[in-house]
């Protein structure tokens, strides 16, 4: 699946499709997760740990807008996202996108647990929301 129908299935419009990496609508925020970054054991991603480089992402305009996607979401949703699992290789070309849909992952939902809105690391988690 591409990445823009990927979003589309969670309800959310990406705007430019190569340099967007979350995208926001009015009720929630949705990020786009490499899965080759994601820690499976812990069902975690944190870019802090990661084998990616700053140097490398933290200017583009995708890490801005994630940026600011991500605060919001730690703001009004108490971290709560969509997401979009993305295969590939950050950097290079991604091969497919697939939403994340929690009721086919044991209700698990990501959420972002840390952000650094200076340099744009950020970790999140799957988890179960409380009831």
């Amino acid at each position: 699946m591409q990445l823009v129908e990927a979003y589309s299935k969670l309800g959310h419009k990406i705007a430019a499709q190569r340099s967007d990496w979350s995208a926001e609508r009015t009720d929630g925020i949705c990020i786009s997760i490499w899965k080759a970054l994601v820690d499976w054991k812990e069902l975690s991603i944190d870019t802090r740990i990661s084998d990616t480089d700053l140097e490398d992402w933290g200017h583009k305009p995708g890490n801005k807008k994630r940026i600011r996607h991500a605060a919001r979401a730690l703001r009004e949703f108490v971290g709560w996202i969509d997401a979009v699992m993305i295969d590939g290789v950050p950097g290079g070309n991604y091969g497919s996108a697939m939403p994340w849909t929690p009721s086919e992952r044991a209700g698990l939902r990501w959420r972002v647990v840390f952000l650094d809105e200076l340099t744009g690391h950020i970790r999140m988690e799957a988890q179960h929301p409380s009831p």
